[in-house]
Formats: structure tokens, C-alpha cells, sequence
């Protein structure tokens, strides 16, 4: 690594505002707008039916597991120190094995999905459905697999012992090899 940039041990102060913004635009602004590239099954005079209401549910329930997330680290990274990287993609330099990571090695990518296919409920969109699968596909068989392999380059044993106790989606992995 010729040029790692040091670590941070402050809290930058546009993080804060950039992950308000962040969350607003990409799972609110966003879904709106693909929303409108199909129709809107179950609403009529401009509004939902009552069964479309139900996708606010996963709506909400995803967005408090993200803002929770969001909270354990801004907690726990200016114990460990911030990494700014060019990509949000590389790996930590701490694990956090609690809170919504109890029981899934990506929670915030399970919010990301259950938002995504909350609004297309709401919306009754077609298009919406589309985009949280291929949000999935994408997640499942290219981030998720490339951020792993970085996690267990950069963390090493804790974190093959983690990925044996939690599952990579949810649930708890085998508990007996500590």
C-alpha cells in the first residue's frame, strides 16, 4: 500500500449531512422517479389503495434499520479512526458485531432492498420491482462478494470467525467454532 491516507479520528462535518441527503435522494427521490416509468397499479384519482399502503411498512421498518446503522458508526469509527476513501466499497478498519449485524453480516444492504421493494408496493410499480432485483442481483453476486474478500484482507481471522457465526443475509451461522 504506497499510499494509504491516514486515519481520522474526527467526525468529518459534512458526514452528517451527506447520509441526510444521501438517504433522501436515493430512497426517496429516486423510487419516485422510476416509479413514474410504469404504471400504478392500485391507485386512482392520484392515490393509493389501501393494500398500497402497506408498502410503507418495509419502507419505514428499512430506513430505521439504516439510520441505526448509520449510528453505530458514527459511534464506533472515530474509536478506530475514519477512513475517507474514493469508493464506499473498501473495507473498514473495525467490525461492529452487534446491533442489526447480529443477525446479518449486510444489514444496510437488506435496508437498501426492503426500501426499494416497499416503494414498489406503495407505487404498485412494475418498474420499481425491476430495479430492487436487479439492485439484489447486483448486491448479492458483485458488492457483497468484492467487499467480503476486502474484509477478510483487511481484518483477517476476526472477521472469517464472524462470517462463520452470522449469515451473509440473515440469520445466525453455526456458533460452535469460536
Amino acid at each position: 500500500m504506497p499510499h494509504e491516507r491516514p486515519l481520522r479520528y474526527d467526525l468529518p462535518a459534512w458526514a452528517p449531512v451527506f447520509h441526510t441527503v444521501a438517504l433522501l435522494v436515493f430512497h426517496g427521490v429516486a423510487p419516485f422517479g422510476v416509479s413514474l416509468l410504469s404504471a400504478r397499479h392500485g391507485w386512482s384519482a392520484g392515490g393509493p389503495a389501501d393494500w398500497n399502503l402497506l408498502g410503507l411498512l418495509p419502507v419505514a421498518g428499512g430506513l430505521t434499520i439504516l439510520v441505526w446503522i448509520i449510528m453505530l458508526h458514527y459511534r464506533e469509527a472515530p474509536k478506530r479512526g475514519w477512513r475517507m476513501e474514493a469508493t464506499p466499497f473498501e473495507p473498514t478498519q473495525y467490525l461492529i458485531v452487534y446491533g442489526p449485524y447480529r443477525y446479518s453480516r449486510n444489514p444496510i444492504f437488506l435496508g437498501h432492498v426492503t426500501i426499494w421493494g416497499g416503494w414498489a408496493l406503495y407505487y404498485g410499480s412494475l418498474a420499481l420491482v425491476v430495479a430492487a432485483a436487479v439492485m439484489w442481483i447486483l448486491l448479492a453476486f458483485v458488492i457483497v462478494p468484492y467487499e467480503e474478500r476486502g474484509l477478510v484482507r483487511q481484518l483477517g481471522e476476526p472477521y472469517l470467525r464472524y462470517q462463520r457465526q452470522v449469515g451473509r443475509w440473515f440469520g445466525r451461522g453455526s456458533t460452535t467454532a469460536h
